[in-house]
């Protein structure tokens, strides 16, 4: 077998032309560019919007119902499903879950990918407002599209004094907060005001009055009005009655009964009154101390940046003035994580562009190598200098696809830099030399990026809620790919032409070390490669085994599939949930017992270590079945072992509390929040066959290893008083919906008047007492009063 190899013709003299030409021969021009797009990258790097995670589109639609004294199935019957009748013909929905429990329901639905969320929520409001059969005495419907927002800081309001003193101080926080230049979401998660009107039972007996006739006297006397217009010659004077109550105090002369002589029964003859929280046990500790907690958001155009310094130079001076033993203390600085991520990933950018350098020093001529490097934060600024226009932000997940693309942007600017070198080797310094040499091989490097810009490309136009992590990294890549194309096929050339390559000294270190390479790659690689060639078929059959044994080892677990891989929380926290038949002291001992373990296995990590993991605690219940402890830890060099472990040493302590129906830790960034990493939807017709099934399967899960904080919406059977009409009731004029009222009224409590106070919508409520509403015994006895004025036992007549 013979070779015949044809050397290339090369006329030197030949004056090369077209845009690489133009640059190569103007090095003005090409300056100039790399100016232009260094200060332009730098202008736009000092004000690029900079966040932990992208902006992400939440194509959620939200249906909030409000029954109060309502039980889950009225909830369902009156409302939910007369909602989801209404909407079933909405296409643009995908999908809906909704939820009833006490006092209320909810149902979420979730939007089709690419359609107008507006439009929608246009369209869902329209259909719910036309339903006209909702219950009388429910809130108004709440129908809200759910929005991205950025967590900025949360803090605590912290102090030794009671949490109605704390309040007050919370709320002027809270709006000193919003009249920042920078703040446009914040919220202090303090318990609402309520005035009680508790009415005594025998009271109302005796002065022969019910709790409809003390709610009609509150409106009819705590109330403003107007009462017309005077017109006179200086002007319309307007004619008003002010006479709104607004604190408990004022309520206490209300007239309830006038007698014939004149005589009054004052409200509080018969009521206690009381001016302060709503009912129910709370618990706000922080690291011990009572506390509210007050959170600061940043819209999604928002930087959370300036409003976190913003924030933080408030509660600076905010401190100075607060009242003695009283402080704000910052339990989570986003942006301390975020500026410590953003530092790691630029720390590892400058170390992998090190890398990078010395490796291109070890191989090309070190001039070669500098201006081969410029090329990199060229690449990089003109990317930062687009990412604006394209919507990308300065994030975690940009910074990291600067790292992934860090290698290949360089590819082929080594590629014309080695290829016009070697041009210049040979023939001589000069432009055209350097010129033919980068057209040389122009064109197989610009497909090469091409094609790795094609593979990234689909994923711009990746939907849902991680289509925007795609996004920004596919993007990203992009960008330093397309400047890597101007940079090294306009902007290198005409450097490389001003070089003055100097003789490689002979035995020098270049010298040997080419010799040592150009010697292995033309001896060793080119006969292996020749052998590959010729054997062609077999080399193919041996990557198609690696590629089989690649799905092999993907399809029996050697190799794990994970979609997000787990990072470890900086703050993680523990939310529970408690069964609706609970009382709200049971979710309240939960959580203390919860507590408890985190402190007890901190305290074994000091006794052990020397020092803890954790830098403060918070606790808190959120209403009678929910309850959340959020743990900051000390900073990462300072912790121990990671979040995982110290997870997995609380998940080893927790007893079985009874009545809990859920517990969550969330200790991984990406994952592990109250919705879990995966889940499972049961449907059916039959509520026992469905919570009998969730049980079945709960139990089967419970008996795999490594799945943890497995929950469920299952709910047991809560108890409840069934009551039926006596035939007397007929022969008294009663019926069931009017018992059912004066019922509810006098233990759940009616509703006299909302008043808004300080900014807060505050309900005066009048009801039987606490002591009296808890004990089943007093039901029996309940006055009813009949349509002639008579009264009667509830027990005589149900």
């Amino acid at each position: 077998m013979s070779e015949h190899i044809t050397e290339e013709v090369v006329d030197v003299n030949k004056e090369e032309t077209g845009l690489i030409a133009y640059f190569a021969n103007n090095a003005v021009a090409a300056n100039l560019m790399m100016g232009f797009i260094i200060i332009m990258g730098l202008i736009s790097y000092n004000s690029i919007q900079r966040q932990m995670f992208p902006n992400v589109e939440i194509n959620f639609i939200n249906v909030q119902a409000s029954y109060p004294g309502a039980a889950p199935r009225e909830i369902e019957e009156s409302i939910l499903i007369k909602i989801e009748e209404s909407l079933k013909d909405i296409t643009e929905i995908k999908e809906s879950v909704s939820r009833a429990f006490r006092n209320g329901g909810r149902i979420s639905l979730r939007i089709r990918e690419g359609e107008d969320l507006a439009s929608v929520l246009d369209k869902v409001k329209q259909r719910v407002d036309s339903i006209g059969t909702f219950p009388a005495d429910m809130e108004p419907i709440q129908v809200t599209q759910a929005e991205f927002q950025q967590d900025v800081i949360e803090m605590s309001l912290v102090g030794d004094v009671p949490l109605e003193q704390l309040k007050p101080i919370a709320n002027q926080i809270e709006n000193e907060l919003l009249q920042l230049n920078n703040v446009s979401l914040a919220n202090a998660s303090a318990p609402d005001d309520e005035i009680a009107i508790e009415v005594q039972p025998e009271a109302l007996k005796q002065y022969d009055l019910t709790i409809s006739d003390i709610t009609a006297a509150i409106r009819r006397y705590s109330a403003n009005f107007s009462a017309g217009q005077l017109r006179t010659d200086a002007g319309i004077i307007a004619v008003r009655v002010e006479n709104q109550y607004y604190n408990g105090e004022e309520f206490r002369n209300i007239p309830v009964k006038i007698g014939e002589n004149g005589g009054r029964v004052l409200l509080q003859d018969v009521a206690l009154i009381k001016d302060g929280f709503t009912e129910g046990e709370r618990y706000f500790k922080y690291s011990g101390q009572n506390a509210i907690f007050i959170d600061v958001k940043a819209t999604k155009s928002q930087d959370t940046i300036p409003v976190a310094e913003s924030v933080k130079a408030y509660i600076e001076e905010k401190n100075k003035t607060l009242p003695q033993g009283l402080e704000l203390k910052v339990l989570v600085d986003m942006t301390y994580y975020l500026n410590a991520r953003l530092d790691m990933m630029l720390g590892n950018l400058i170390q992998g562009s090190i890398l990078v350098a010395l490796m291109l020093t070890l191989f090309l001529r070190f001039k070669l190598a500098f201006w081969v490097m410029v090329g990199l934060p060229v690449c990089f600024l003109g990317a930062m200098m687009m990412m604006p226009i394209f919507g990308v932000t300065i994030n975690i997940l940009s910074l990291f696809a600067f790292i992934m693309v860090l290698g290949i942007v360089v590819d082929d600017a080594i590629v014309i830099g080695e290829s016009a070198y070697s041009e210049v080797e040979q023939y001589g310094g000069g432009v055209n030399n350097v010129v033919r040499g980068a057209k040389r091989v122009a064109t197989p490097a610009t497909f090469g990026v091409l094609t790795t810009i094609a593979v990234f490309a689909p994923f711009t136009q990746s939907s849902g809620f991680e289509g925007a992590f795609f996004y920004n990294i596919s993007m990203v890549v992009i960008l330093c790919l397309v400047f890597s194309l101007i940079e090294s096929k306009l902007i290198l050339p005409a450097h490389i032409a001003q070089i003055n390559f100097t003789p490689i000294k002979e035995n020098g270190f270049r010298d040997r070390f080419n010799k040592a390479f150009f010697g292995f790659v033309n001896g060793k690689y080119r006969r292996f490669v020749e052998q590959c060639v010729e054997y062609r078929w077999a080399v193919f059959a041996f990557f198609i085994a690696m590629l089989l044994i690649s799905f092999g080892l993907i399809q029996a677990n050697y190799v794990r599939m994970v979609p997000n891989p787990k990072v470890p929380h900086d703050f993680p926290s523990i939310s529970i949930e408690m069964s609706e038949t609970v009382s709200d002291q049971t979710t309240i001992d939960a959580l203390k017992t919860i507590e408890k373990i985190i402190l007890d296995v901190e305290q074994e990590t000091i006794d052990a270590q020397g020092s803890g993991m954790i830098r403060d605690i918070l606790a808190f219940n959120r209403g009678r079945t929910e309850a959340r402890i959020v743990v900051p830890l000390v900073d990462e060099e300072l912790r121990l072992y990671d979040t995982f472990e110290l997870a997995r040493r609380w998940r080893e302590r927790i007893p079985e509390i009874a009545g809990m129906k859920s517990f969550s830790i969330q200790d991984d960034v990406n994952g592990g929040n109250d919705d879990g990493e995966f889940g499972y939807l049961i449907y059916g017709s039959d509520i026992k066959t469905l919570n009998a099934a969730g049980r079945y399967l709960i139990s089967l899960l419970q008996q795999e290893n490594g799945l943890f904080d497995i929950s469920s919406t299952i709910d047991p059977a809560s108890k409840e008083i069934r009551m039926s009409l006596l035939p007397v009731a007929d022969d008294l004029g009663l019926d069931i919906s009017n018992i059912a009222r004066q019922v509810g009224l006098s233990f759940y409590g009616g509703e006299a008047q909302r008043v808004i106070r300080n900014g807060e919508e505050v309900k005066v409520m009048v009801r039987y007492p606490q002591l009296t509403r808890e004990r089943f015994a007093e039901l029996k006895y309940t006055m009813i009063k009949t349509p002639t004025g008579q009264e009667v036992m509830l027990g005589d007549v149900v």
